[in-house]
């Protein structure tokens, strides 16, 4: 009896997780995870990261070490550097250290750039973010509004189901012919298949927002309502050059391609590197076993301590002339600054008129809201009227349904257009935020 008990709580706690409804943020938070430009912008990330530890342990020196066997036959040269004619076999032991001393720069230049582009590649992830979470609210904002279209069906229905009622009673008493009853219960049908139609459509833009954050569970996905009554607040909405001053400086595509300018200066002073002669510290030491067969041949230990050697020496490389490559190679590296001052100019205008864009949007849908609230107010108190002379037998079918038609046009009216600026309102927040 317990076990059966632990097992009905399990069932009833997996029905309320799957049944819990997803919020607009938790939707963008999940969406943001499993978008797959944002997965490719963090391998991105990852490689920038290991070409700036490969920029910085390349000042560190380089070590080396060999091991070689060689046979010969015939003439052949012994630890005395002399040859003779003899068969033998050398080993050969060697280690060897290389390090930078001066390369015009060029390594400090490899590392300050690379640190720059692993801050660039943070910014891309978080302007591909963006796009998510702006792409997120206009999806949850329609499916939202085909959820709130069942409602005003079912609604529409509900009254359509109660005329037929109405209509019957009054053919009862013979104030109404059949054929309005006829009109009537047609009408219930034909809003019964609008409900099912704004079903189809909630499901379908259900479909396309677990798509968009790819989510696979459609079945047991549904979405919460957000806060509507906050459009209807009147409220001022910020200029557009106050909320392009405020978040230019935060928006991370405009922060990626500023990186990318940083980038690309350095990249220049590490171009003109080649212009100065490259100096390096070597060192090196070795030895060798030598076996004379069918000779004397000195124990391995001892020819391996008189057969070392040590040298040490720096080496200087001085560019003199190298077919121009050189300044070609910094003459590109400029055009490559030059083209990308141009992107980012171009994405600061680019912002600047989407936020120019979601402000004027954002005011034409709130007048637009206005309008169509006034509209719905007016239609309803007319429909009203409508329904008590229908009531009372003194209007036709058709003078009651072109009332109640206008009224419910104004109702999706309102509807589509309080959705409309509550997507607009988000989107210019999106850039105030």
């Amino acid at each position: 009896m317990k076990r059966l008990s632990i097992i009905l709580l399990f069932i009833v706690a997996i029905s309320t997780i799957k049944a819990e409804e997803w919020t607009l943020d938790s939707c963008i938070s999940y969406a943001q995870k499993q978008n797959y430009d944002v997965m490719r912008a963090r391998i991105s990330l990852l490689n920038a990261k290991l070409s700036e530890r490969s920029a910085r342990v390349s000042m560190t020196p380089s070590i080396n070490a060999g091991v070689s066997e060689n046979f010969a036959f015939g003439l052949a040269e012994g630890a005395n550097n002399v040859k003779e004619s003899r068969t033998q076999s050398s080993t050969g032991f060697n280690a060897s250290i290389s390090m930078p001393l001066f390369t015009g720069l060029r390594i400090t230049n490899q590392i300050k750039r690379s640190a720059i582009d692993v801050q660039s590649a943070i910014a891309d992830i978080e302007s591909i973010k963006d796009n998510v979470e702006l792409n997120v609210i206009s999806y949850y904002l329609q499916a939202l509004y085909q959820k709130e279209m069942i409602k005003i069906s079912q609604s529409q229905y509900d009254m359509a189901k109660d005329l037929v009622e109405k209509t019957r009673k009054l053919v009862d008493e013979g104030v109404k012919s059949e054929s309005e009853l006829y009109e009537a219960i047609a009408q219930e049908a034909q809003y019964s298949q609008q409900v099912v139609q704004n079903q189809s459509n909630y499901k379908l833009a259900l479909l396309d927002l677990c798509q968009l954050i790819n989510y696979t569970d459609v079945e047991n996905f549904s979405i919460a309502m957000l806060d509507v009554d906050a459009v209807k607040d009147d409220k001022l909405l910020p200029s557009p050059e106050t909320i392009f001053v405020n978040s230019k400086d935060r928006r991370p595509n405009i922060i990626s391609n500023r990186k990318k300018i940083e980038s690309a200066e350095i990249a220049v002073k590490e171009a003109k590197a080649d212009y100065y002669p490259q100096l390096s510290l070597n060192a090196s030491w070795g030895t060798g076993y030598y076996h004379v067969f069918n000779g004397e041949n000195p124990a391995f230990g001892k020819q391996f301590v008189n057969n070392g050697s040590e040298v040490v020496g720096f080496s200087l490389s001085i560019p003199i002339y190298n077919r121009l490559h050189v300044r070609h190679n910094v003459q590109s590296r400029k055009y490559a600054l030059e083209e990308q001052k141009i992107v980012a100019s171009e994405a600061e205008n680019q912002l600047f008129k989407d936020i120019q864009t979601a402000y004027y949007n954002a005011l034409a849908a709130r007048e637009k809201y206005k309008a169509s609230t006034a509209n719905f107010e007016s239609s309803a108190k007319a429909f009203e009227f409508a329904q008590s002379k229908y009531d009372n037998g003194k209007s036709t079918l058709y003078e009651y349904n072109e009332a109640k038609f206008r009224m419910q046009q104004a109702e999706m009216e309102i509807l589509q257009s309080q959705y409309e600026y509550l997507l607009r309102e988000k989107i210019l927040m999106f850039y105030a935020q």
